[in-house]
């Protein structure tokens, strides 16, 4: 190791720092350093767009600098070696940590704005010298306007003998992961206040929303993979949302689950795939969110609509589609909630597409829907049982209802004994 230290391929022609060039640091502090700074280099040489780093700092000193910068770093900034560390200082306009606290209070998202930055410094140091890691996330600006965000994960390690701290970490670019954070914060924003609107009933059902959302955005920053976070963001969003339904319409309360419940099902019994699927089942749990427009009175009126409250309640799925094609879903959830009404002959609403121009997605969900509501009571009548809804699907196979979703529904029925779920079926994680 020694050797290695020692090397003039390392220290003079890429090693920029200080430690390995003067002798009155410990032997196992300078070994450490040149294999680090070694393997490193190795890293990179494979072409990787980490950002690597070693960085060091003395004791209580505020002042840090680099031992090793990685190529990536060095051209994102534009900048020599030796000034990346002022540079980078310099560049930074927010910074977010994530802490988590009691559990009984949950856990919650600090945010450190420019104008704290500064002073944060030592303290982001001090805290990871204790729990021995960095865990933070950079917005920096590039060039003349430019801006990026930058999740920076380091391990820190202590050498007391020489009063040195040694941050060894990695930088990576999570713009898109950022932006579809703050996508996702405006778009519940949005809803509630319609939510509001509408009803005050649903006030603590909002609070609690908003406290989950921050709590999965805080757990989000916990994890390697943002992706899979946001997904699971989507997950819990959508489930609030069909609650946020059921809680203002007591009538249809368990509908959606329901409905969905057989939906997936019938998805399974035809063989979709997993991916399909788990789109459907979101659709599922809100496709009647766009009730959330129509006012509480016509939803829960005993007696039938006239033709302004029938044309009210048709515009449903545009509202939900206006409201959902907001979200970047891995799925066309919007699509499948907007033609769920949708028949194959073309008098389905709003759209009145007809055969194949009706997502598979949408003509399972329409079937499940239709069979769902008749044998469960409305304000305006009660149930017409199983044996009406299975008829009605059968009368219609091939007219309004896609054939094959109609055989799988019916195999469900009478020859698999098909039951609904305890929980009336299930939730968007499952």
């Amino acid at each position: 190791m020694e050797r290695f230290v020692k090397s003039g391929n390392l220290i003079d022609q890429e090693y920029y720092g200080t430690i390995l060039l003067s002798d009155n640091y410990s032997g196992s502090l300078r070994n450490r350093l040149a294999e680090c700074i070694h393997c490193y280099r190795d890293f990179e040489n494979t072409g990787s767009v980490a950002m690597l780093y070693i960085a060091a700092w003395k004791g209580n000193d505020r002042k840090i600098w680099y031992e090793h910068v990685g190529r990536n770093f060095i051209t994102l900034f534009g900048c020599e070696h030796h000034e990346i560390s002022e540079v980078f200082r310099k560049s930074v306009i927010d910074r977010r940590i994530y802490s988590e606290l009691d559990v009984e209070v949950g856990i919650q998202k600090q945010i450190k704005a420019h104008d704290e930055i500064s002073s944060a410094w030592e303290e982001l140091r001090e805290e990871g010298e204790k729990e021995g890691t960095i865990d933070a996330v950079y917005k920096i600006t590039i060039g003349q306007d430019k801006t990026i965000w930058l999740k920076d994960q380091a391990t820190i390690e202590v050498y007391e003998q020489d009063n040195i701290c040694l941050s060894f970490g990695a930088l990576t670019i999570v713009s898109k992961e950022m932006e579809a954070e703050d996508k996702l914060k405006k778009h519940h924003d949005l809803l509630e206040t319609i939510v509001q609107e509408r009803t005050a009933e649903l006030t603590n059902l909002n609070k609690q929303l908003q406290q989950e959302i921050e709590e999965r955005k805080c757990t989000q920053q916990k994890l390697s993979h943002s992706y899979l976070q946001l997904q699971q963001s989507l997950n819990e969003i959508v489930n609030a949302m069909s609650l946020t339904l059921e809680v203002r319409d007591p009538y249809t309360a368990g509908h959606q689950k329901r409905t969905t419940d057989l939906s997936l099902a019938i998805a399974k019994e035809m063989g979709l795939p997993e991916h399909e699927t788990k789109g459907l089942q979101m659709a599922g749990l809100i496709h009647d969110m766009g009730k959330i427009s129509v006012p509480g009175e016509i939803l829960s009126k005993p007696g039938c609509l006239n033709n302004a409250e029938l044309q009210l309640i048709q515009r449903h799925p545009q509202v939900a589609y206006d409201i959902l094609n907001k979200i970047d879903f891995p799925w066309a959830v919007d699509q499948i909630v907007l033609q769920h009404h949708e028949k194959l002959d073309g008098s389905g609403y709003p759209q009145g597409l007809s055969g194949e121009d009706i997502l598979l997605e949408s003509r399972i969900l329409c079937v499940a829907d239709v069979v769902e509501t008749m044998e469960t009571h409305r304000p305006y009548r009660p149930s017409l049982g199983r044996d009406a809804a299975l008829k009605e699907i059968s009368t219609n196979r091939g007219i309004l209802y896609d054939p094959e979703v109609v055989d799988a529904c019916l195999r469900l029925f009478r020859e698999k004994d098909f039951q609904y779920s305890l929980n009336a079926g299930g939730s968007a994680t499952e």
